[in-house]
């Protein structure tokens, strides 16, 4: 039963990434600005969550972490430079 769920996180995870990927491409975020660091660190940091989520059998965080990481991503963005 557990490689089941194993199987289950890696490609509800694998999922959520992609999604994000792709929503975040279409904001297009500048190349050469302070966002752009922040936004870079801000990434790492949740695919890390995530990653931690998955291996330690709590999928279940991963959807609070996704909401939390659009809002920061979100605020970023509006902020401005």
């Amino acid at each position: 039963m557990k490689p089941a769920i194993t199987l289950i996180t890696i490609v509800l995870v694998a999922t959520i990434i992609g999604t994000v990927a792709v929503n975040i491409q279409q904001v297009s975020a500048p190349r050469d600005c302070g966002q752009c660091v922040i936004f870079k660190t801000l990434t790492h940091e949740f695919e890390k969550a995530v990653i931690d989520a998955a291996t330690n059998g709590d999928p279940d965080t991963i959807s609070s972490l996704l909401g939390q990481y659009n809002q920061d991503v979100l605020d970023i963005f509006t902020r401005g430079s």
